[in-house]
């Protein structure tokens, strides 16, 4: 698997890559989407002030990162679920730290800290990473948000499906909610088959719309 470091319009990194032709961030600005779908319409959208997130999609660290820089008065814990990490030699030449109010050590520690256990990053964030992909998870965790960063359907399309939305749905508290960059009539469709309400609403840069899929009751 070929990756490259790319520069997107905002000036952040992202990555691509070339033997399915995808990106890990939308090239209109990595920075700019994430803090857009996970931050505004994530983070600061839920009233509660300690809560459970679940990232699908670890990455290239940035939403965990911009989680952090922008925790405000919340506490988090932070699961994130990756297969497959992106290598020591990407992450380390990241940009995020110089267009945000982190550091590149930050990020680092945040790629380099253990797998598979509680890691107190901050008194108010801790991260729990575990290498276990959606389809093979299990906790007794219930969550307040789901960050919902797979590649798009057209090059992940088994992460779209009827079956992983409504392990989502299942995963959510009753209240909470998923959100994800994807707007797709039929996304949409298969979220709200589930038992999901879905909302459309104002996409990042170069995207016209974003979805919020809440579960505002406890399915039969």
């Amino acid at each position: 698997m070929k990756i490259e470091i790319i520069i997107t319009k905002d000036g952040s990194h992202s990555l691509y890559l070339s033997n399915i032709g995808e990106t890990y961030h939308s090239i209109y600005g990595a920075i700019a989407e994430a803090i857009h779908v996970f931050i505004k319409n994530g983070l600061h959208y839920h009233p509660k002030q300690s809560l459970n997130i679940l990232e699908i999609g670890f990455g290239t660290g940035l939403n965990s990162l911009l989680t952090l820089d922008n925790i405000q008065d919340k506490k988090v814990h932070y699961t994130s679920l990756e297969p497959f990490p992106v290598s020591e030699e990407f992450y380390t030449k990241l940009n995020f730290h110089t267009l945000t109010k982190s550091s590149q050590n930050i990020l680092i520690e945040l790629h380099k800290c253990d797998w598979e256990e509680d890691i107190l990053i901050t008194e108010n964030f801790t991260l729990h990473k575990t290498s276990i992909s959606l389809q093979n998870f299990t906790t007794e965790n219930k969550f307040d948000i789901i960050y919902f960063d797979a590649f798009s359907p057209e090059k992940q399309a088994e992460m779209w499906t009827s079956e992983i939305f409504e392990e989502c749905f299942n995963l959510l508290n009753k209240n909470g909610f998923l959100v994800t960059y994807c707007a797709k009539g039929v996304v949409k469709r298969t979220l709200n088959s589930v038992g999901f309400e879905i909302e459309s609403l104002d996409g990042p840069p170069g995207k016209r719309q974003m979805t919020r899929a809440n579960k505002l009751f406890l399915k039969n």
